[in-house]
């Protein structure tokens, strides 16, 4: 019979999947839009995954438009692969035994990621500002805030506590 712990992970296992597998959706309807928009132009007023309409943009600058739009698809893509290692590293877990390095390896990949991500979202934000300047009407590029800063703080710490943890059932493994 399953602990309420191992249940949790097995719940939390899914979520994941299903977090990855709807990031993944928005990714791929976000690309196929800016296709879309590059070869019909009118449709750049009906760009999928985004919460403002970007024609005013694409008539006020094509390759402005194209960065825009690029940053917000590899941002959904970062966003994919993250979930994605998350779904790795449940996979992995063991709830038994936790202290491995394949697990505390995983959980300071993660970290770096969410930074990387974190550092992403402000170039992005940074442009959209310099959009907003540039052409006197408000442009929100992405959504990323500092939530992803604070999160590989704790990832990256609790991926330490793994390693210490690591090493401390190597040390009694030695001894006993």
């Amino acid at each position: 019979m399953k602990s309420k712990t191992e249940r949790i992970l097995s719940v939390l296992r899914v979520i994941a999947w299903i977090a990855m597998v709807g990031y993944a959706f928005v990714f791929g309807s976000q690309l196929i839009s800016f296709l879309v928009t590059l070869k019909y132009p009118a449709a750049s007023k009906q760009f999928e995954g985004v919460a403002q309409n970007f024609s005013n943009l694409f008539q006020f600058s094509l390759p402005y438009y194209v960065i825009a739009l690029i940053i917000i698809i590899i941002s959904s893509g970062m966003l994919v692969y993250l979930w994605l290692m998350i779904v790795m590293l449940l996979t992995k877990l063991n709830i038994k035994s936790p202290f491995t390095i394949q697990v505390a390896g995983r959980m300071e990949r993660i970290a770096y990621w969410l930074f990387v991500i974190w550092i992403f979202g402000f170039i992005g934000k940074d442009y959209a500002g310099w959009l907003s300047k540039t052409m006197g009407e408000q442009i929100t590029i992405t959504n990323l805030e500092n939530a992803y800063l604070f999160s590989a703080g704790i990832v990256y710490i609790m991926s330490q506590i793994f390693k210490q943890g690591i090493e401390i059932q190597e040390e009694n493994a030695k001894t006993i």
